[in-house]
């Protein structure tokens, strides 16, 4: 079983990351909630995407965006917000 640490990171370095490894980076999972998300606010949008390298046992970065939903104009993203990490493997048992 991996264990392995979340590290919030910068956006320059994601992209770096992301521009440099894009043909060998797979999605690991991703979660989509753009009209309120029910195991968080349901006043907030969400999306979250995992990558990691194919052959992987888990991922190695992850980007998430988050905003507020005007309920008035359901389109309109409302203090949208930018979110970047990388996983380090802890230790593989």
């Amino acid at each position: 079983m991996c264990r392995y640490k979340v590290i919030s990171t910068s956006a320059e370095v994601w992209s770096a990351i992301k521009a440099r490894h894009h043909s060998e980076l797979v999605v690991f999972g991703s979660y989509s909630a753009p009209d309120g998300d029910p195991y968080g606010r349901d006043d907030q949008g969400r999306m979250m995407t995992e990558y990691g390298f194919k052959d992987a046992d888990y991922p190695l970065m992850r980007a998430e965006t988050t905003w507020n939903i005007n309920r008035e104009d359901p389109a309109k993203r409302e203090n949208e917000k930018h979110q970047y990490w990388l996983f380090m493997l802890l230790n593989d048992d």
